[in-house]
């Protein structure tokens, strides 16, 4: 009698057992989506909108020179000639952004030929095909607008697998001699979709 109260009293220790790892396990398992969000919230912690680590490289990989000079912010227009911001991924032909000109920045001092367009999705960077200078923001001052090649941007800026996303875009480039040689950098951001026949 007392061997089969053991092996009763065995049994529902070893049930109890089971049921506890089980409670365990399904407690895990609803932590671990609050510990995905908890890195996400921390990785945007680390780097708020618009930022990534290769943002000071690029500004860097400009000036030659770590430190050589504080980059000045400036204002850009993604896609000025355009009521909709944004990139199709199957577009052919010139996707323009625009430096606006103000009473600090003359863009006709821009160095063109330093100016690139990078995302923080990517490290490569895309130079203009082409610019003009023209008034886009109607304030009076001349704007440097700029045409970059569509599908090189979508290939070396991996835009391609942004479907209905906004791809942060970051335009740097120098100032010429008589400027003073310093940076200029601005931030915009692009809604990238496919494209509808």
């Amino acid at each position: 009698m007392k061997d089969e109260g053991m092996i009763d009293e065995r049994r529902l220790s070893t049930k109890a057992e089971v049921l506890k790892a089980g409670i365990l396990k399904s407690s895990l398992l609803r932590k671990i989506p609050v510990l995905v969000l908890l890195l996400a919230l921390i990785s945007i912690a680390a780097y708020p909108a618009g930022t990534s680590a290769a943002d000071t490289s690029s500004t860097e990989a400009v000036s030659g020179v770590k430190g050589q000079a504080e980059a000045m912010d400036v204002e850009i227009i993604v896609n000025p000639d355009r009521e909709v911001n944004c990139l199709k991924t199957m577009d052919k032909g010139s996707f323009k952004v625009a430096v606006l000109g103000s009473e600090k920045l003359d863009v006709e001092k821009i160095n063109v030929d330093s100016v690139t367009i990078s995302c923080e999705k990517s490290e490569e960077s895309v130079k203009p095909i082409d610019f003009e200078y023209r008034d886009v923001s109607s304030d009076g001052q001349k704007d440097l607008v700029m045409a970059f090649d569509c599908h090189e941007m979508m290939v070396k800026l991996d835009l391609r697998n942004c479907f209905c996303e906004e791809a942060p875009m970051q335009v740097t480039g120098s100032m010429d001699e008589t400027a003073g040689a310093g940076i200029i950098q601005g931030s915009a951001s692009t809604l990238i979709l496919p494209r509808f026949r």
